[in-house]
């Protein structure tokens, strides 16, 4: 039996810190030639009239009151008792690292919040905790692939980058290493895996 690669939306990279751009560029590359992924430095408000989903890395305890968070919660007033919902229904309260879920927006064309946090309280991701990044990003793709309803576009920020202190050029490898594993068959992501970390 052949297996074929996963089926991926569209993924659009935004975010205002132009290092990080830069560094999704040369990360991102490969996917970029493909068609599959975009970069832009701009505001992640301004695209959501173009996407299904957006994505966003926060806490385990769904506290959206800063940075990125805090821009989505405040364009959707009722995202943030949403994702509490969600994190109280799916997760008994505490969301694990490493996980993610979809919460109803309430708008249309993006219809769907993806929230995956890349740490339990805020706190800085150094050293080691980086890797934080990899495994809320690959969770977020997970579950957009996973989710019942066809989502073509998804837009996404920097993970880790703002209150998380992860280098631009660091985080940006990060999501690149998730994002090309959830695209190969099931059967290589083993032995891809350390080469692309």
């Amino acid at each position: 039996m052949t297996e074929c690669r996963v089926n991926s939306p569209r993924l659009l990279l935004v975010d205002l810190d132009g290092e990080l751009v830069a560094a999704w560029r040369d990360a991102f590359a490969a996917q970029i030639d493909e068609g599959v992924v975009d970069v832009r430095h701009g505001s992640l408000l301004e695209v959501l009239p173009e996407v299904d989903a957006v994505m966003t890395a926060g806490n385990s305890y769904g506290q959206m009151d800063g940075g990125v968070d805090r821009a989505l919660a405040d364009h959707w007033p009722t995202v943030q008792r949403a994702v509490w919902a969600a994190i109280a229904d799916e997760f008994h309260g505490y969301q694990p690292v490493g996980t993610a879920t979809l919460v109803p927006t309430g708008s249309d064309p993006c219809g769907w919040l993806v929230y995956a946090p890349t740490m339990r309280v805020p706190m800085r991701l150094a050293g080691g905790l980086d890797i934080a990044v990899h495994d809320a990003f690959w969770a977020a793709l997970l579950a957009v692939s996973n989710h019942p309803a066809a989502l073509t576009t998804i837009a996404a920020p920097g993970f880790g980058t703002g209150f998380g202190g992860v280098p631009a050029t660091r985080a940006a490898q990060l999501m690149s290493a998730a994002h090309t594993m959830h695209r190969l068959p099931a059967t290589t992501r083993i032995s891809e895996r350390e080469q692309l970390l």
